[in-house]
């Protein structure tokens, strides 16, 4: 059995929800080039920077204050 963790959460700073990334991948300039039916998720970079990308490989990095996250830790 694979047990999947989340390490962190994404919420959008504009709707204070959960980001809709195939929206962003429509509308937002800064998400030009992603895949909007494509959409694998969010990552973090090892200096703190959040990138939102495609199943396809495309990566897009996130625009300093758009987002906030925040770290699960407990487990």
């Amino acid at each position: 059995m694979r047990v999947q963790m989340t390490l962190f959460t994404v919420i959008d700073k504009e709707t204070g929800k959960a980001p809709d990334m195939e929206k962003i991948a429509l509308t937002e300039d800064w998400a030009d080039g992603l895949i909007y039916c494509d959409m694998e998720g969010f990552a973090i970079q090892d200096d703190g920077g959040l990138m939102l990308l495609d199943e396809c490989g495309n990566l897009r990095y996130c625009p300093e204050g758009r987002f906030s996250v925040m770290l699960n830790l407990e487990g």
